[in-house]
């Protein structure tokens, strides 16, 4: 599939006050070491808390649904999945992946766009980077975000992505999916 657009960024769409609000929603859940369906856990060292806000989502909806038509993505899409609220402390990353699965899940449903959401910046490190994959390795790119707090970046799920190594500080971010029926 070839897309003009990797990915699609709103800067400081949401209030400081909006993303303290999820990271007090977030630290007032269970929150526990993340791990890898496939088992491949040195790929990620975080900790994630499952929000499951319906209001949240409706706040979110609208910026997903410009950035799909924005990005002439124009993907069909269904819902949201749980939201995930993940905490990066220091020497955590996430190495490159994609959040696309290799089939669809028992509902038939597809992850289509992903996003995140950064809720502060007082840490050092945790870049943020898409990378558009090219079988000559010189034409290769990567664009690397350091948003600010309350920026959000959403791309196609098949999009291989990563979080850097945190040096200082936590990092704290709202992730999400939105699915929708397998593309054909």
């Amino acid at each position: 599939m070839f897309l003009n657009t990797s990915y699609y960024i709103k800067e400081k769409i949401f209030s400081d006050s909006f993303c303290d609000n999820i990271i007090t929603q977030g630290d007032n859940e269970k929150i526990t070491k993340a791990v890898i369906a496939d088992g491949n856990n040195n790929n990620r060292k975080s900790n994630i808390a499952w929000l499951k806000d319906d209001k949240l989502i409706t706040q979110l909806t609208p910026i997903v649904n410009e950035a799909n038509e924005k990005s002439n993505w124009n993907f069909l899409l269904r819902e949201f999945e749980s939201l995930q609220y993940t905490v990066y402390n220091k020497d955590d990353h996430y190495d490159w992946h994609i959040d696309s699965h290799g089939k669809s899940y028992n509902n038939g449903l597809v992850r289509k766009l992903s996003f995140t959401l950064f809720l502060n910046e007082d840490y050092e490190g945790g870049d943020f980077r898409i990378c558009e994959p090219h079988p000559n390795p010189n034409k290769i790119t990567q664009q690397l975000f350091k948003p600010k707090t309350g920026s959000m970046v959403i791309f196609p799920s098949h999009k291989w992505h990563k979080v850097s190594k945190v040096t200082s500080g936590i990092r704290k971010t709202l992730v999400g999916w939105i699915v929708g029926k397998p593309f054909v």
